[in-house]
C-alpha cells in the first residue's frame, strides 16, 4: 500500500503543481497586459496633445501668413496705383477697404445631384 499511496501522492502533487503553476503564468500575463494597456494609453494622451498643439501652431501660422499675403497684396496695390496705367492695373483693392460686403455662405448644404441614379443614390429613393 505504501507503493500505491505514494504513487498517488505524487499524482496530487503533480496535479497540484499543474494547477498551481497555472494560475501564476495567468497572473504574469494578466499584470503584463495591463502594463501594455497603461502604456497604450500614455502614449495615446501623449500623441493626442501632439495633434492638439500641431493644429494651434498651424492655425496660428496660418493666421500669420494670411495677414503678410494681405499686407503684400496692399503694398502691391498701392505700388501699381502709382506705377502702372489704370487701365492696366491688374490690383483691386480688398474688400475691407472698398466698403464692398464679403460674399456670403449660403445658409443650407449644397444640394446632392445624385437624384435616382449614380453612386449617391440611397436606398430608399426610387
Amino acid at each position: 500500500m505504501s507503493l500505491i499511496s505514494a504513487i498517488g501522492l505524487a499524482v496530487v502533487a503533480l496535479v497540484l503543481g499543474i494547477v498551481l503553476g497555472r494560475l501564476s503564468v495567468k497572473s504574469r500575463d494578466a499584470s503584463r497586459l495591463e502594463q501594455d494597456l497603461k502604456k497604450a494609453r500614455q502614449e495615446l494622451v501623449q500623441y493626442q496633445g501632439q495633434i492638439s498643439t500641431h493644429f494651434a501652431d498651424s492655425a496660428a501660422l496660418m493666421e500669420q501668413m494670411a495677414e503678410q499675403y494681405q499686407t503684400l497684396y496692399r503694398h502691391m496695390a498701392e505700388q501699381s496705383k502709382s506705377l502702372a496705367k489704370d487701365s492696366e492695373n491688374p490690383f483691386k483693392a480688398l474688400p475691407e477697404e472698398t466698403g464692398a460686403e464679403p460674399v456670403k455662405e449660403p445658409d443650407f448644404p449644397p444640394r446632392d445631384y445624385a437624384g435616382s441614379s449614380g453612386l449617391l443614390k440611397q436606398s430608399g429613393q426610387g
